[in-house]
């Protein structure tokens, strides 16, 4: 079978070094956080993705794999329930039924055009765009409604971007997998483009990332509406007559392809009720962080009513990488029981809170910010569980420059909001062009500042091994590489209350930083952006606004960034290698960061992994078992 996750080269050029490395140290330090506190932005598949109402199989192939290869992880994705062919389809209309009028078996594809497999970089990239690009840059989705903006942000910096800032992706043409297209107007879609196309596609993602390294945890929010009539596409839809039965319930369909990865309900309110003998068993090293449980004793058993898994627990434990929810669900649909998917979807509202925010002309927050200084816990006016907000309309060109944060969305992430992009950046869908989603992702790196950590590209001769956060410079709060005999302050944390941080009265060498936190205080490392927050406006309250080592250092190996002076590199090179695919396992207290130096050692290959999967031979990893990140 042929895979379907099939990014674009210049998508995959555009996450190399150090860019991978600063997303996996973002990964890494978080590992021991419940996922609902952290903060990644939100993709509704309409913009990004369908902005010019082609909904054609091979583009929206290379438009979703860019989308997951530039980091992106959590969509929302709108479903149509198309009573003719009994399938929810991503078509907003019906496929014409064979021998209709309107139907187009014979129609050419319209030519398609994406960035191809190479990529360049010049001092004035210019990008080839398809002629059939919107010239719109906005486009009202589904979650259009969901959080008004009162004000506008400005235009990014569209300035000249640098040769290393800003890689040129070279069209060509691609054509449909289908090979046909059913013109219904306004859309053109072929009758491939379902909702199980989509999970395939996701599928084989989670197969080729099934490593330690690059695993992470998605979700996809699926918004339900009725398909419009094939003869007036351009009307309301009307009332379905036949809902979905057993057999084309939107359930079967996720757990067709996914069932082995997915995250339930379920397991859920199962873990909720029994804390201890779920996300608090095991290694006391890989427990939860604490403060961001609020938990009670029922009977024998400790529970946490809102509680969810870190990403350590629900990945490298349970070995699950992906949550299905429903969103919003049109009136025409109102009939459709959800219920009877529950045990394996979420129901609407889970994973998503909704946050009104409003905007400074300079992209920077006015209100709806849930950073307090004044708070050092977790409280109702602080809780960014599954926080959300719509980003402003951005003016972002087609080659922007890729070493400058879009300031909303930096903005919005310090804030423990997750940027909502409804918007098909520069006017173009991410398989015509993946720059701007490139710059988009990059907006919501919250712990390096760009381009670093810069000894993820220099040689074992660097001696700048250790990270640093910054206050006086472009991107005060974050971090970069600098030499860990520097006499620098440090960064202390109550490591029972995430947001308690304070700054060294003394100085002195990374090597001897632990001595320097007072009494009921550890050297540390944010763990999440609004800790980051936190431990920068303690900077700025600070005597000296000269930057401070955080417990973050690459002194074992190069690249490989770990916390703590007498920790060594956590990766152990499997001694078997008989493996279709040889997974690389950390010790998970540690920071864990894919090691460059080390890669030769690992065999990436996802070619017949499903047949291999129980052959494997488990190993055991502080007393948990592991056999790698499944697909």
């Amino acid at each position: 079978m042929s895979k379907l996750y099939k990014p674009d080269q210049a998508a995959l050029d555009l996450v190399t070094e150090p860019w991978s490395e600063a997303f996996r140290a973002q990964r890494d330090v978080g590992l021991l956080v419940p996922i609902d506190f952290h903060v990644a932005p939100v993709v509704s598949l309409r913009a990004a993705c369908f902005a010019n109402n082609q909904y054609e199989d091979k583009s929206f192939q290379t438009c979703f794999s860019n989308l997951l290869a530039l980091g992106l992880r959590r969509f929302n994705v709108d479903v149509y329930w198309d009573q003719i062919l009994s399938q929810w389809s991503l078509c907003p209309a019906q496929i014409p039924p064979p021998g209709s009028a309107m139907t187009a078996s014979t129609m050419p594809t319209r030519a398609h055009t994406s960035s191809s497999s190479s990529v360049t970089a010049t001092a004035n990239p210019s990008v080839a765009v398809r002629d059939d690009a919107v010239t719109d840059a906005h486009v009202a989705g589904p979650e259009e409604d969901d959080v008004k903006l009162r004000q506008e942000a400005p235009p990014t910096n569209l300035g000249s971007p640098s040769a290393s800032s800003t890689p040129t992706p070279i069209a060509t043409p691609q054509t449909s997998v289908n090979g046909s297209m059913n013109s219904t107007e306004p859309y053109n879609c072929t009758s491939s483009m379902t909702l199980s196309y989509l999970a395939r596609i996701v599928s084989d993602f989670l197969d080729v990332t099934a490593t330690t390294t690059d695993a992470r945890f998605t979700s996809l929010q699926l918004n339900l509406h009725a398909a419009a009539s094939w003869n007036a596409p351009d009307q309301p839809a009307p009332q379905p007559t036949r809902f979905p039965s057993p057999g084309n319930m939107i359930s079967e369909i996720i757990r067709g392809d996914l069932s082995e990865v997915l995250y339930t309900p379920q397991q859920l309110q199962d873990q909720r009720n029994d804390v201890d003998g779920n996300w608090y068993s095991g290694d006391p090293n890989n427990r939860p962080a604490a403060g961001y449980y609020r938990t009670e004793q029922i009977g024998r058993n400790l529970v946490a009513p809102n509680g969810w898994p870190t990403e350590a627990f629900v990945e490298f434990r349970d070995q699950q990488r992906l949550l299905a929810t429903f969103g919003s669900i049109d009136p025409q649909m109102s009939s459709y029981n959800i219920t009877d998917d529950r045990d394996t979807i979420f129901p609407p509202g889970t994973i998503r809170q909704d946050h009104p925010v409003t905007y400074h002309s300079d992209g920077s927050i006015s209100s709806g910010c849930l950073f307090s200084s004044s708070e050092s816990s977790i409280t109702e006016s602080t809780n960014n569980s599954w926080a959300v907000a719509s980003a402003p309309e951005m003016s972002i060109g087609v080659a922007p420059d890729l070493l400058a944060p879009i300031p909303a969305v930096s903005n919005l992430t310090s804030c423990g909001l997750a940027a909502l992009l409804n918007q098909t950046l520069a006017g173009v869908t991410a398989d015509q062009n993946p720059l701007p989603y490139a710059a988009f992702v990059r907006s919501y790196l919250w712990t390096w500042a760009p381009g670093e950590p810069v000894n993820a590209t220099f040689g074992n001769n660097n001696i700048a091994r250790c990270a640093a956060m910054f206050t006086n410079e472009t991107y005060p709060g974050r971090w970069r590489t600098v030499d860990c005999t520097t006499s620098l302050r440090v960064a202390c944390q109550d490591l029972s209350t995430p947001y308690r941080w304070e700054v060294s009265s003394e100085s002195n060498r990374y090597a001897d930083a632990k001595s320097l936190c007072p009494p009921g205080l550890s050297f540390s490392v944010p763990h999440t952006s609004l800790e980051n927050a936190h431990l920068l406006a303690a900077m700025r309250s600070s005597s000296s606004q000269e930057p401070i080592f955080v417990n973050l250092n690459s002194l074992d190996e190069t690249d490989c960034w770990v916390a703590g002076t007498d920790s060594s590199c956590p990766y152990i090179p499997p001694a078997d290698t008989d493996h279709t695919r040889i997974v690389v396992v950390p010790t998970i207290a540690a920071v864990i960061i894919f090691v460059c130096a080390v890669a030769t050692f690992f065999v990436k290959c996802a070619s017949n992994r499903r047949d291999d999967k129980r052959g494997r031979r488990r190993r055991m990893v502080d007393g948990w078992e592991y056999e790698g990140v499944p697909s």
